[in-house]
């Protein structure tokens, strides 16, 4: 069964990540700057970067919006 839920949850993720919402969030996220360093932070192990760089995003109107689509997308789908 977790295997099930596995392979699954790869499949919503890739048809996610695929969407027109996903690739205006990529849009709206490269606009914003600082992507790459606030990864780098990350998995270094300093995540603040990231977490402030997701703030800004969220802060938006557009950000917000295209987060919350997202999210529903991902509920429907069945993500867990």
């Amino acid at each position: 069964m977790r295997q099930q839920n596995t392979s699954n949850n790869e499949r919503v993720l890739r048809q996610l990540a695929g969407s027109g919402d996903a690739k205006e969030l990529m849009s709206l996220l490269k606009r914003q700057g600082g992507v790459q360093q606030a990864a780098q932070a990350a998995a270094q192990g300093r995540p603040e970067e990231l977490m402030a760089l997701l703030e800004r995003l969220t802060g938006t109107q557009e950000g917000a919006q295209l987060v919350e689509r997202l999210r529903r997308q991902a509920e429907q789908s069945g993500l867990k």
